[in-house]
């Protein structure tokens, strides 16, 4: 289970929260958080991971989809990430169950802020074809509030030690 914590901009077109946001995640990577913003020619959603700060983007059209568009994105990102396809499956698992829930940690948002600004620039210099292409360029981006770490490496340090926690405890069964 995860809770996608929308600002309220998104929220206004989303609509209400669910009324379980509370409940702490079950998937490695934790909550995700989303946010509109506005470029030209469409409008997007920038989704940031709470725990490793990698960052998904999807068009605002269609918001019905969303939730569904945003976890293929992930796990797509995953993917070329190389994550191992079994803790990929696990976190498809995981997200299975998504909730809408309101922002909680004023340090992602700051972070989505951030990001949403340099993708401002990104996007007007016209180096990408792809989403994808914005999204594994945003994987090497550092952020101050997690010591200037890059999210690719924080996202596989979480995967490893969830990969490294799982042995040990089928070792001990």
């Amino acid at each position: 289970m995860i809770t996608l914590r929308c600002t309220q901009k998104l929220l206004k077109r989303l609509g209400p929260p669910s009324n379980n946001e509370t409940q702490p995640p079950t998937s490695v990577l934790g909550d995700w958080y989303a946010n509109l913003i506005y470029t030209r020619p469409q409008q997007l959603v920038l989704c940031m991971n709470e725990r490793s700060l990698l960052m998904v983007l999807l068009t605002a059209r269609h918001s019905k989809t969303l939730t569904a568009r945003f976890r293929q994105s992930v796990l797509a990102l995953l993917y070329r990430l190389k994550i191992p396809l079994s803790l990929i499956e696990a976190e498809a698992s995981a997200m299975q169950d998504m909730r809408i829930g309101r922002t909680a940690s004023r340090r992602v948002v700051g972070c989505m802020v951030e990001a949403a600004k340099v993708l401002g620039f990104k996007l007007r210099s016209d180096d990408f074809q792809t989403f994808e292409d914005v999204e594994d360029e945003f994987c090497e981006y550092p952020y101050a509030s997690v010591g200037y770490r890059y999210p690719r490496e924080i996202a596989l340090d979480l995967f490893s030690l969830a990969s490294s926690s799982g042995e040990r405890s089928l070792r001990i069964n």
